[in-house]
């Protein structure tokens, strides 16, 4: 399925979700990337190879890069075109098209799978699974992921990070911005309620050593630190600070996985 490098829509139809476009070099190079063991249990169920791929909220595609490695056939969406853009760069062969997950451009059945990585929580539901019901052939698959920083205050460099957000009364964890929104704990029995036939539904947890400085990149790609706006580098300046006895830290991230077979 052919389709321009990036089409643009309307500033209207793409206002929600542009938040991280500010940060898109970064989102690209200091976001985790996902286990395996996401690909490997949507393969067992939907092999990848050759399989029509729609990648919602695809952001500058760090899934969609693991798709593509395993062989589909991945149509990137997002509404922010900066995401996008850096997406193109790395993946000029994948079609990236600027549009909300509400309001998708494509016929119907063009897909076999469709996957939203840490990202559903902030797309309206309802809507997007009505869409889904279109453009998803019949008995395709709807792929549900997340990736969150764990925290324990047994552990020393979390604790002090833990002790800043606290002092900002930040709080993560995928929470959606609106009650059209869905998290990982919710998203199951959410896609049960609309008629969808879950078929997985397990925790994920991996990790990842890497410097401070870019685990400081990637706290400044949080939803809950953009909406700071002008006071974020405070925050992140108080983090640095707090984390100054940690050149290295051992990032532990926790998610959800949620397959489910669509009528």
């Amino acid at each position: 399925m052919a389709a321009p490098a990036v089409v643009g829509v309307s500033t209207a139809e793409t206002s929600r979700g542009r938040l991280f476009d500010v940060v898109a070099e970064d989102y690209d190079e200091v976001r985790p990337s996902y286990p395996d063991e996401v690909y490997d249990a949507i393969d067992r169920l939907q092999p990848l190879r050759n399989s029509r791929v729609l990648d919602l909220a695809a952001g500058t595609g760090v899934a969609t890069r693991a798709l593509l490695e395993r062989g589909a056939s991945v149509v990137a969406v997002d509404p922010g075109a900066p995401m996008l853009h850096r997406l193109a760069r790395r993946s000029p062969d994948v079609a990236a098209v600027v549009a909300r997950a509400e309001q998708l451009p494509f016929v119907a059945g063009s897909f076999d799978l469709a996957c939203c990585a840490t990202a559903w929580h902030w797309v309206d539901a309802a809507a997007t699974v009505d869409q889904l019901r279109r453009v998803v052939r019949p008995g395709g698959l709807l792929a549900l992921w997340w990736a969150n920083q764990a925290r324990d205050d047994t552990i020393d460099w979390e604790r002090a990070e833990g002790a800043v957000h606290e002092r900002w009364r930040l709080r993560g964890g995928s929470r959606p911005p609106t009650s059209a929104g869905v998290g990982p704990s919710d998203a199951a029995a959410d896609l049960r309620r609309r008629g969808l036939d879950v078929v997985v539904d397990t925790g994920l947890s991996w990790s990842r050593t890497i410097s401070r400085e870019t685990h400081l990149r990637m706290v400044g790609t949080y939803s809950v630190v953009l909406d700071l706006g002008e006071r974020r580098q405070q925050l992140l300046d108080e983090i640095a600070a707090a984390l100054a006895p940690w050149d290295v830290v051992d990032e532990r991230l926790w998610g959800r996985l949620v397959i489910a077979r669509l009528p």
